[in-house]
C-alpha cells in the first residue's frame, strides 16, 4: 500500500519547485503568447489546489479550492467566445484565492510543527514566495480594472503587465523595489503597505522561528 505524502513533502517536493518554476517561466512565456501563460495559469492553480489538498485534512478548503480551480478553467477555455478582458480579471480573482487559502493554511501548518526539517524550511520558503505571488495577482487585478493605479508598465499586452507586477510584487514583499513601477492611488500604495509589512513580518517571526527551531534540534544534547 502506497502511503500518501506528508504535507511537508507536497511542499518541498512538488509546490516549491513549482512557483520557483512560474517565476522563472512567467517573464519567458508571456513574451512568447497569450496561450502560453494561459498555460502557466493553469499550472499554477493546479499546483496550488495540490498543495491545498496536502494541509486540509477536513477536506472542507479542498472542495472550495477545486471549486475555483475549475471556474479558473472554465474562464479560461471561455476566451474563445467572451472578450479577453471580462475573463481575465475573474480569472485571476480566483488564482488569487487559491493563492490566499494556500497560504493561510501553510501559515497554520507551519505553526502547529512540532519538528523542524529541512523540508519545513522548504515548505515556509515556498508559503514566501506565494505571498509574493498572490500579491502580484491583486496587483494585476487592480491594474486591469484601473490602469491608472500604477505607473511604468510597458504596454505588452496583458500577459507581459502581469509579469510586471508579479515583478513589482516580489520588490514590494522584499522591499528591494527598484522604482521603475510605482502605485499612484490610495488603494494601490495601501494594498503595497500591507504586502511589505506582511513580507518583513513573515521572514522575522516565522522563518526566524523555523530556523532557529531547526538548527536546536540538530544540536547534540547532553
Amino acid at each position: 500500500m502506497v502511503r500518501p505524502a506528508r504535507p511537508e513533502r507536497i511542499h518541498s517536493t512538488y509546490l516549491f519547485p513549482a512557483i520557483v518554476g512560474v517565476l522563472v517561466a512567467q517573464p519567458v512565456f508571456a513574451s512568447l503568447s497569450e496561450a502560453a501563460s494561459e498555460a502557466l495559469a493553469v499550472a499554477l492553480a493546479a499546483a496550488l489546489i495540490a498543495g491545498i489538498w496536502s494541509l486540509d485534512r477536513s477536506r472542507l478548503w479542498f472542495r472550495v479550492a477545486l471549486g475555483l480551480g475549475l471556474a479558473v478553467l472554465a474562464l479560461i477555455a471561455a476566451q474563445a467566445v467572451l472578450p479577453p478582458r471580462s475573463v481575465a480579471e475573474p480569472a485571476m480573482a480566483g488564482i488569487a484565492a487559491l493563492g490566499v487559502i494556500c497560504v493561510a493554511l501553510g501559515i497554520r501548518w507551519l505553526f502547529a510543527s512540532l519538528q523542524i526539517t529541512v523540508e519545513s524550511l522548504l515548505a515556509a520558503l515556498s508559503v514566501y514566495l506565494l505571498i509574493g505571488i498572490t500579491f502580484g495577482l491583486v496587483h494585476a487585478w487592480l491594474f486591469l480594472h484601473e490602469p491608472g493605479w500604477y505607473k511604468g508598465i510597458s504596454q505588452g499586452g496583458r500577459s507581459a503587465e502581469i509579469a510586471e507586477l508579479v515583478y513589482f510584487s516580489i520588490g514590494t514583499l522584499t522591499t528591494a523595489a527598484y522604482g521603475d513601477i510605482v502605485p499612484t492611488n490610495p488603494l494601490s500604495r495601501l494594498l503595497c503597505n500591507i504586502e511589505a509589512v506582511v513580507g518583513q513580518m513573515y521572514v522575522a517571526v516565522l522563518v526566524a522561528m523555523l530556523v532557529s527551531g531547526y538548527a536546536a534540534g540538530r544540536s547534540p544534547r547532553r
